[in-house]
């Protein structure tokens, strides 16, 4: 599988058009070839491919050429709490070969664009780090946005100082950084690497971690098979109709034109759809019920105007539905104080 395919949240992709909207870009100067609709971006559910990230920092290295640091400014950007289960489940292993272990089997969970291996010999362990599928021009960007959430994570998990890095090889010729933080020294770090890789002491992997909890563990564990099985089922035809709903809200495709975007006939749409347990008619709800409850959330747009939004030609139309999906009224539901 292509890894640049693989779907994700979109958070990530938001927080990098967050950075090129305070760097003076405009929204549509960061979506650019994205095929990411600028409403997408506060859709909690909403889905992109790797490779349309890429594309997202494709843009904001080509546009902010004078930036130096960009990825490394990128990377600031992300905290324990929006990186998810996912680093909730590593922080909370016994060990620091387990929390290895765990990161990498749930790394699609993550905004890595990178990939993994784990090798370790009787001295040392090294997880490498692959960008060799990555444009060289942006390999840079993607280089030292990792780098800054692995320390994150280090540091989350072990605090500062209690775990070494032995060594850390870069392929990157400049790491545009004033102060190191004390996970490293500048005689570990190595630029101009062949290929990147940490490497840390073995005896040190099966030291247990400050913040290791069992039950937090397991549950975190669990919440990444069921959240990686679910994303597993979406990403197939599924996904690629949903993806095709969310481009342009306003207008959505009639079963036939989905169709013939497929190069298919519509019964074997809905034969496929079926066999993924989907209907048309259920992903266009789902589609429009998601992106109404978010512009109900966060956007200060009258009913009328999220109805005309949606597509709805009448605003009746869009409140009666609303009223199926959720068993309140949009105006209801807005005021109602869990919202």
């Amino acid at each position: 599988m292509n890894p640049l395919s693989r779907q994700r949240a979109i958070s990530s992709t938001k927080s990098m058009v967050d950075l090129g909207l305070e760097h003076g870009l405009s929204l549509e100067q960061c979506l650019a070839n994205s095929g990411i609709a600028p409403h997408d971006l506060n859709l909690a559910e909403a889905m992109v491919s790797a490779g349309q990230e890429l594309q997202v920092i494709d843009n904001l290295v080509t546009l902010l050429p004078q930036v130096k640091g960009l990825g490394l400014l990128a990377g600031q950007r992300y905290q324990i709490t929006t990186l998810g289960i996912w680093a909730f489940a590593i922080i909370s292993s016994p060990t620091i070969r387990s929390a290895i272990e765990v990161g990498l089997r749930y790394v699609d969970l993550s905004h890595a664009l990178a990939q993994y291996r784990f090798v370790e010999t009787a001295d040392r362990a090294e997880v490498q780090i692959d960008v060799s599928h990555i444009p060289l021009r942006l390999q840079a960007f993607v280089i030292e946005r990792q780098l800054l959430t692995t320390l994150l994570l280090m540091r989350e998990m072990m605090g500062e100082g209690t775990v070494r890095i032995r060594a850390l090889y870069l392929s990157i010729d400049e790491l545009p950084w004033a102060d190191l933080p004390p996970l490293l020294s500048s005689r570990d770090v190595h630029l101009g690497a062949a290929s990147n890789r940490l490497v840390l002491d073995s005896s040190n992997l099966d030291q247990s971690t400050p913040k290791a909890n069992a039950s937090t563990a397991a549950f975190c564990v669990q919440q990444c098979e069921q959240l990686l099985d679910k994303r597993k089922s979406e990403s197939g035809f599924v996904g690629e109709v949903r993806n095709l709903l969310l481009r342009d809200i306003a207008h959505l495709p009639s079963l036939q034109q989905t169709a013939d975007h497929f190069h298919i006939s519509p019964r074997t749409l809905r034969r496929r759809l079926d066999q993924q347990g989907s209907s048309f008619r259920a992903l266009v709800d789902e589609t429009r019920k998601g992106v109404a409850v978010e512009l109900l959330r966060t956007a200060r747009l009258s009913v009328e105007s999220i109805a005309a939004r949606l597509g709805y030609a009448e605003t009746a139309s869009f409140i009666h539905a609303f009223q199926r999906w959720t068993g309140t009224t949009p105006g209801k539901f807005r005021n109602s104080p869990q919202q």
